[in-house]
């Protein structure tokens, strides 16, 4: 009996094999490096259970009654198809497989499945850029925009939003009838999601011929997903990367240009058009505000530093546009309006600051922000 690892150990497509069971029996290398799995985790597991594979529109296809098996039997011939196939991380890959039955004197084996790399096939993908920092807006790869009556209802969109920024992770129908209709009873709720799938799939893909055909918005044991999530790029991802780059960039002029990109990004609070309709939007607009405000602060401080003063009175005066507390922004820029001669500006800025404090906190200045005041209003 030949071994088939003679015949697939090395070849560049992702190979393996199965027996009638549907016991997988030998898993060559470049299937690791696709899929994830070693060769220890995936032989002698049940490739269904292992990869639960879909079509490209979500519907569920590897089974224990194997739909190729099966045509083989039949005498059907067997054409490479594409399939999403789950990977180790439990996010789907697209990805493109063929099958070449076996003769009996090759291992137990009766079939073996070669997957075309990820590369490959993820080209069949069109990914989208989606803006989330204002409001929402998302472009397909050819640059047009999503749009149209469908979209523009507030729930189409809340629901892009939601499934973006999980990223590719399944969610329960539950937990958006949760997110979205939170006041309605199950059957109403229900309603909505199914009208509110179908608007999206149709935004997303206007010359579907079914909205269930979609490629990008994918059902499966209850849960929607996005597809292929991780190709789509994200302001959010984007803005907080380039944030992190420019804390840890030591040259001041570097990580002033890399602030100017990632800051470039915020057109807006995180889905301001959504605010008042979805509370589950507030947490994440309240958290990226406050990373917004402290790199602009950071940018501020380099601008000073390079003894750029117009520069960084701009940003200060753009933190306290959007919150006019800021004590510490203040200050800085008192104490900058002061260094240049401009006495009666910095007065006007921490008068402007009192009323502030006391219309939105109903406070009083800080004994540090009233005694630079005082200095700056006696000299």
């Amino acid at each position: 009996m030949i071994s088939i690892k003679h015949f697939f150990g090395k070849t560049g497509d992702g190979a393996w094999s199965v027996n009638e069971d549907g016991l997988i029996t030998f898993w060559n290398q470049a299937v690791v490096k696709l899929l994830g799995y070693s060769a220890e985790e995936a032989v002698a597991k049940h490739c269904w259970q292992l990869l639960a594979g879909l079509t490209p529109e979500g519907d569920p296809y590897c089974a224990p009654i194997c739909p190729v098996r099966q045509a083989i039997k039949q005498g059907i011939p067997i054409t490479s198809l594409d399939l999403q196939l789950r990977h180790r991380n439990g996010q789907y890959i697209l990805a493109n497989m063929s099958t070449i039955p076996l003769p009996e004197e090759i291992d137990e084996s009766v079939l073996v499945h070669l997957l075309r790399s990820e590369k490959q096939t993820k080209q069949t993908f069109q990914p989208f850029r989606i803006y989330l920092l204002g409001p929402l807006v998302v472009t397909r790869q050819d640059g047009t925009q999503v749009n149209g009556p469908l979209w523009n209802r507030v729930k189409t969109r809340a629901l892009m939003a939601y499934l973006a920024m999980q990223k590719g992770t399944a969610v329960s129908r539950e937990q958006i009838l949760e997110m979205l209709w939170p006041d309605l009873d199950y059957k109403a709720a229900m309603h909505n999601l199914n009208t509110t799938v179908y608007n999206l799939r149709r935004s997303l893909e206007p010359d579907l011929e079914k909205a269930s055909h979609s490629r990008y918005l994918l059902y499966q044991n209850g849960c929607y997903r996005l597809a292929e999530a991780q190709s789509n790029w994200l302001d959010v991802d984007a803005f907080e990367t380039g944030v992190r780059r420019a804390r840890r960039e030591q040259d001041a002029e570097t990580a002033v240009k890399i602030y100017k990109t990632a800051l470039a990004l915020y057109r807006g609070d995180y889905l301001f058009d959504l605010t008042d309709t979805h509370n589950w939007v507030r947490d994440q607009q309240f958290r990226l505000q406050e990373i917004y405000l402290s790199a602009l602060a950071d940018l501020a401080q380099h601008y000073e530093n390079l003894g750029m003063e117009e520069e960084a009175i701009a940003i200060y005066q753009q933190i306290l546009l959007v919150d006019c507390c800021q004590e510490t922004s203040c200050r800085k820029l008192m104490a900058l309006f002061t260094k240049l001669g401009k006495r009666s500006e910095a007065i006007q800025v921490c008068q402007r600051l009192a009323q502030c404090l006391a219309n939105e906190l109903d406070i009083i200045m800080s004994d540090k922000t009233r005694a630079l005041y005082e200095k700056i209003r006696s000299a």
